[in-house]
Order: C-alpha cells, then sequence, then structure tokens
C-alpha cells in the first residue's frame, strides 16, 4: 500500500490480515491497554480490540483502555481504531466513537478499509501537526507583540518624559534668550554711555589743552582732520580714522606737565617777554619739550578707550631719519600712524607761526623736512591736502593724468612716487624732456595717480 503505517494492535489476537509486513506497514502487538505505557515510539494507528470474548458489547467497559491510553506522554495521540463484530449496531459504534474512538472496523479486519480511515486520520493528524505549530508561531508572535507593545509603551513613556524635558528646555532656552537678548542691549548702552563718557572725557582733555597750551585756539582740530585726510586717502578704517583723530586732538596733553612760567612764555612769545619778568624756563621744561608726546601718552594709556591714541603720540616726535625720540626709530619702525599725525602738526604749525606766507611758501618750508623729519610717501599726501584745502583762495589748481602733462605746466605740489622718492619740487615748470623723463620714471616706479598742476 502507498501509505506508510505504524499499527499497534491491542488484544489478545494479533491479526493474521496484518501479519505481512511489507515496506509500507509496521505492526506490533500487546495484549493488554497497561503494555502501551511501555512503547516509546508513537504508533500511527492503535488498533484497539477489547470484545474479542464478550457477546454483550458495552463501551462503557472500553473507558479504561482509553484512559490507560491517554495518560501516555505522547504530544500528538495516535488514531484509535476499536475492533467490533461485523454485526454490530450503529448505537453502539456511534457511542463508542462518542467514548473517544476515531474509528469503528469490523471483524474480521479488511485492509483496504483500514488504509482508508488510515489515510482521513494521517490527514487529521498533520492538521493538528499543522495547526499546533501555527498556534506556537501564533502564540510566539503575539508574545513578541505583547513585548513589542510593553516596549512601546515604555518608549511611548520616555518620549513623554523627553518632551516634558524638551518643553522645560524651551522654557529655559527662552527665558535665557531673552535674557540675552536684554544683556546684549545693557551692553549696547553700557557701550554707548562709554563712548559718550569717552567723547565727554576726550572734550574735557581738549578743552583744558586748549586753555592751557595752544597758541592757536583749535589747533587740534585741525591738526586731526589733516591727519584723517591723509589716512583716509591711505586706505586706513574707520576705527583707525577715529583713534587718529583723537590723537590730533589730544597730541599735546603732555604740554600740561610743563611748568606755569614756561606755559606763559610759550604763549605770550619772545615780543611779549616784558609782561612776564620773573618767568624762567627750567631744564626740566626745556627737556619735557621733547619728550611731552610720551608724558602725554602715559596720562592717555591710563584712560580706556585712548590706548591706540597713546601709542600713536608716544612716537609724534621721532623722525623718520632716526634722530628723534624717544627711541630714535627710522622710517617704517614707526608706526605709519603717528607719521601721518607728526606731518599734519608740522603743516599746521608752520601756517599758525607764518600767517602771511602764500602756498608756495608755505610748500617751500616743508622742504627741508621730508626725508629727515617727515615721511616722504607721507609729505606728498600733505602737499596735496595744502593745495586743495590751503591754496584755492590764492590761486586755482587741477589734478591731471602723468599721460596729461604738457610743457610750461608749473607743479602746485612736490612730485612723489607711490615708494615715496621725491622726483620734482613745487613751484617746478614742467619742459618736454622733464615730462619724458616723468613718463619713463613712471613706467618702473609708478608715480601718484594725480599730479596737481597751477591754472
Amino acid at each position: 500500500m502507498a501509505l506508510r503505517l505504524s499499527i499497534l494492535y491491542v488484544g489478545s489476537r494479533c491479526p493474521q490480515e496484518l501479519a505481512p509486513e511489507g515496506p509500507n506497514l509496521f505492526l506490533a502487538c500487546v495484549n493488554t491497554p497497561d503494555a502501551i505505557k511501555s512503547r516509546k515510539q508513537r504508533p500511527d494507528i492503535v488498533l484497539m480490540d477489547p470484545f474479542v470474548h464478550d457477546t454483550d458489547i458495552d463501551p462503557e467497559k472500553i473507558r479504561p483502555w482509553f484512559d490507560a491510553f491517554r495518560v501516555h506522554n505522547f504530544k500528538f495521540s495516535p488514531a484509535v481504531f476499536v475492533i467490533v463484530p461485523e454485526d454490530t449496531r450503529k448505537s453502539v459504534r456511534l457511542s463508542l466513537i462518542e467514548s473517544g474512538a476515531g474509528q469503528v472496523v469490523d471483524w474480521p479486519l479488511d485492509i483496504r478499509e483500514i488504509e482508508i480511515k488510515a489515510k482521513g486520520a494521517m490527514e487529521k493528524l498533520h492538521l493538528e501537526q499543522t495547526l499546533f505549530s501555527k498556534t506556537g508561531s501564533l502564540k510566539k508572535s503575539f508574545g513578541y507583540l505583547d513585548r513589542f507593545k510593553n516596549e512601546l509603551k515604555e518608549i511611548k513613556d520616555e518620549l513623554l518624559e523627553d518632551k516634558s524635558n524638551l518643553n522645560t528646555a524651551l522654557k529655559q532656552i527662552n527665558q535665557m534668550s531673552e535674557e540675552r537678548r536684554r544683556l546684549k542691549q545693557s551692553l549696547l548702552d553700557i557701550k554707548a554711555q562709554m563712548a559718550a563718557d569717552m567723547d565727554g572725557f576726550g572734550q574735557i582733555l581738549y578743552a583744558l589743552i586748549r586753555q592751557r597750551v595752544e597758541l592757536n585756539r583749535g589747533h587740534g582740530e585741525r591738526v586731526g582732520e589733516i591727519a584723517c585726510f591723509i589716512a583716509m586717502k591711505m586706505g586706513f578704517s574707520q576705527k583707525q580714522l577715529e583713534d587718529l583723530s583723537k590723537a590730533g586732538m589730544l597730541h599735546e596733553i603732555g604740554l600740561l606737565f610743563l611748568s606755569k612760567d614756561y606755559l606763559c612764555e610759550k604763549v605770550s612769545g619772545e615780543e611779549d617777554a616784558d609782561q612776564y619778568p620773573d618767568s624762567k624756563s627750567t631744564v626740566y621744561d626745556q627737556a619735557m619739550m621733547v619728550q611731552y608726546p610720551v608724558k602725554g601718552a602715559e596720562l592717555l594709556g591710563h584712560c580706556r578707550g585712548f590706548e591706540r591714541a597713546a601709542a600713536i603720540i608716544r612716537c609724534l616726535n621721532e623722525n623718520v631719519d632716526g634722530t628723534g625720540y624717544p627711541d630714535g626709530l627710522k622710517r617704517h619702525h614707526i608706526p605709519l600712524a603717528s607719521r601721518i599725525l607728526a606731518a599734519a602738526d608740522e603743516l599746521e604749525t608752520l601756517r599758525e607761526e607764518n600767517v602771511s606766507f602764500d602756498l608756495q611758501e608755505l610748500l617751500s618750508g616743508l622742504e627741508p623736512k621730508i626725508g629727515s623729519r617727515l615721511d616722504p610717501m607721507v609729505a606728498g599726501w600733505l602737499e596735496k591736502y595744502a593745495v586743495l584745502h590751503l591754496g584755492k583762495d590764492k590761486f586755482k589748481v587741477r589734478g591731471v593724468g602723468v599721460e596729461q602733462l604738457e610743457p610750461g605746466m608749473i607743479l602746485s605740489a612736490t612730485l612723489f612716487t607711490r615708494t615715496g622718492t621725491k622726483l620734482l619740487p613745487a613751484g617746478q615748470t614742467l619742459t618736454r624732456p622733464v615730462i619724458d623723463k616723468i613718463i619713463q620714471y613712471h613706467r618702473a616706479y609708478p608715480v601718484d595717480e594725480t599730479v596737481y598742476i597751477k591754472v
């Protein structure tokens, strides 16, 4: 037969119909139901033969047989076929099935009948195994699901806690942002107040300088204006221009350390010396006239906001040829802002001391100081300032490019290269050979973009 079966016969007679074993049939026989307990291998079919000597078939008599079979620890119970006489009533057969029999077969046994009914029992077994497997998988899935639900609940609780913490953190951040905004505004107010205080302090110092030191009122302001013009042309930043303007206004603050008598002499001048018969300049005063920028820088250095202006003022008396004070610095070793301030102070002082000078005489007065006291590159811009701002009432000037120069033109300002080398003095009348020389030199060492000439 095609179906491979393992059959266990329980009874006092081993059926001869099943005795011939083939490759698809295995038959084992035991005498009593208790003998089932000793079986380790699970059979596919159990054939029970409880009525072999009974003429009165009572289904209740085989219940102990079923109970003995059920105590065996099989995961899947084998199908139980009960053998009854052929003439057994239908009601008895049904009672046997109700009592636990899977099938009822007639004696004598028909191998074909057993195969057909065993096939159905095996299919049922396979369904039970499949159901068991699916049920186990389903239980495992439900277990996973329950675990995931618990984990999800924990995650949800954590998220709620994180959300609460985040809301708290956001509130704190908002409070910190508001506090930062308030502090920032407060800092801006403090900076504005400090700037106003520094401006006020600078005005106080300048008022003191103007009252006690300046020979000509407004000298510091004019020096700062000239210095800022040159510095702006040389590419200074706005902050650097502000510091240079402060330095221009306060560059004479060191003169406040001079004695009152010496200041009286300085203010009155030699022609009025007889008005101060008791005034005498001391060695200290004479030394202070050289070192007053250092003294003034030391004073300003202690004032917050004036440190950079103090650094500019300190090198005011340094000369580009190295003969100045206090350190004898040369050329580029002197801060550029200090070189610009020195040039502006020289021009304004020369103009104040010689009010009758015309522009040409003023520029001629600057000539001896260029290269010794003054940086030639700075002096070039200084002369341009003089031409543009001090000479317009005396004569007219205009600026032209090197390629526009013509014979007969007169230079109104000294012509320098961009590196500060002097080419021609102010007042020079241009000729064709001179212009050719300028153009030839300009190709190798560019001169100023604008050449100022008299109109």
